[in-house]
């Protein structure tokens, strides 16, 4: 009789390891197909440049663009050893609008820069597909400028 109780206790804990590990792998399933439904997120970039000497590089082509392309305006909001936080005015090629614009620069693992765009348009006729036009072109404007290109 004790060998029984033992081999259904065993079988117990079997059954709820099982049951325990189907539930997690049914929840990280679902968890990667909303990451696959989202898709690439437009609005921030990772780049492979170390943070202290990226966030000038990025700073000086912003400027240079404002220089250039008249309208254009970006000053430095916030510098700290974990993020820097520039703000301005980009006015887009031809008739995009003029956008209001927040850039912030952090640091994203040795060697490595994050920099994530929160734009806003003036017009409310701006659509969501404006602001993605207008984001991809800063980063651009940027990557150009500074000479850098984006992590895959």
């Amino acid at each position: 009789m004790g060998c029984k109780i033992q081999s259904s206790k065993g079988g117990f804990r079997k059954l709820a390891i099982f049951s325990c590990l189907a539930i997690l792998l049914w929840i990280y399933s679902c968890a990667s197909l909303r990451e696959w439904k989202m898709g690439k997120d437009i609005f921030s970039r990772t780049y492979a440049e170390d943070f202290m000497f990226f966030h000038p590089k990025l700073n000086s082509a912003l400027q240079d663009y404002a220089k250039r392309h008249k309208g254009n305006s970006f000053q430095i909001a916030r510098l700290g050893s974990d993020a820097v936080i520039i703000q301005g005015i980009y006015q887009g090629e031809g008739d995009q609008g003029r956008y209001s614009t927040t850039i912030t620069i952090k640091p994203a693992g040795a060697g490595k820069s994050r920099t994530e765009i929160k734009i806003s348009a003036k017009s409310p006729k701006a659509s969501s597909k404006n602001l993605e036009g207008a984001a991809r072109d800063l980063f651009q404007t940027i990557e150009k400028g500074a000479g850098i290109r984006p992590l895959p």
